[in-house]
């Protein structure tokens, strides 16, 4: 393990936590708690079912044949808005891959109570062993206790591209045991939400940039940039450890654990004015399945949020 590299992203982080130091927003879509815990980097990294959210393209790079996601999260510990999602995906063969997801958001503002339902089906198909392309169509149901918007619905469109050195024989790559990934999401090509009989909604058109990677299997690192009409709207950083590998060490068979992982991150939302929040998290991998935890904190805005996920892959 070369201790020089995690010291450097760890002086990193802490530098960069040191000179941000703001007020964050809570709308920010979030599915995964290994995602969040690293900073929600996940748009080339992501490799559960939870990419039919983040890119649809990297359905299809999954090593295991099929994955189910779960995720719960009370946002900022209130009692207010509480997140509940599940997940799951399978690769068809080694250039087509699906998966489809349910995400349900209960919104309560006393006397009004809103819930919000959304469905995703994912398709990714590889156009070269090493460049994905991947779609999402998403459906939104939204009931509210208001007169005006009692059943709301909606649809939208995303796409996806994966560009993957991981099948790409690339002899420093390999040399060195490194592996690039760049994701790129068109996000809301299309998407329109109906909230009454004579008001439509057209979600704006967004795009995700990430470019990840992994160094020797011991550690996931990457940055990520999001715009919004024309304008770069959000940067985050952010990287995993596999900490077994990393100091060469393997638990005992009995405790059936093969990996622990510690994630770290930070995003700058711009809104009105840039925002920051910072997360980290970890995570329990053994045979069969992962558990994950993260904690999202934002400065002087009220509680920490705590997510949990299951990932269960074969």
């Amino acid at each position: 393990m070369n201790f020089r590299f995690l010291l450097y992203f760890l002086t990193l982080y802490i530098s960069i936590i040191s000179f941000l130091w703001s007020e964050n927003n809570i709308f920010v879509e979030r599915y995964n708690a290994r995602a969040i815990g690293m900073g929600n980097i996940f748009t080339s990294i992501a490799d559960d079912s939870t990419a039919v959210f983040y890119n649809p393209a990297c359905v299809g790079q999954f090593s295991e044949k099929s994955f189910f996601n779960c995720m719960y999260a009370d946002i900022h510990s209130l009692g207010i808005i509480r997140n509940y999602i599940f997940s799951g995906s399978t690769r068809y063969n080694e250039e087509i891959g699906m998966g489809g997801a349910w995400v349900y958001e209960r919104i309560n503002l006393e006397p009004e109570i809103w819930g919000q339902h959304r469905f995703f089906y994912a398709l990714s198909y590889s156009v070269l062993k090493y460049v994905f392309i991947g779609t999402t169509v998403k459906f939104f149901l939204i009931n509210t206790d208001f007169k005006e918007y009692k059943n709301v619905w909606g649809a939208g469109l995303n796409v996806g591209l994966l560009v993957s050195s991981e099948r790409w024989e690339i002899p420093v790559f390999e040399e060195n045991n490194i592996v690039l990934k760049i994701g790129l999401l068109l996000k809301d090509v299309y998407s329109e939400i109906k909230w009454s009989q004579t008001y439509k909604e057209k979600l704006p058109f967004r795009f995700i940039l990430n470019i990840g990677g992994n160094y020797n299997k011991i550690i996931n690192a990457g940055i990520q940039i999001k715009s919004l009409k024309d304008e770069i709207t959000s940067f985050s950083i952010g990287s995993e450890l596999f900490l077994l590998k990393a100091l060469d060490y393997e638990l005992d068979e009995k405790y059936k654990i093969k990996e622990i992982v510690i994630r770290a991150g930070i995003e700058m939302e711009k809104i009105i004015s840039y925002a920051s929040y910072y997360s980290g998290g970890i995570g329990i991998i053994t045979q069969n399945f992962s558990i994950d935890y993260a904690i999202l904190y934002q400065p002087n805005y009220f509680s920490p949020t705590h997510y949990i996920s299951l990932n269960i892959w074969r």
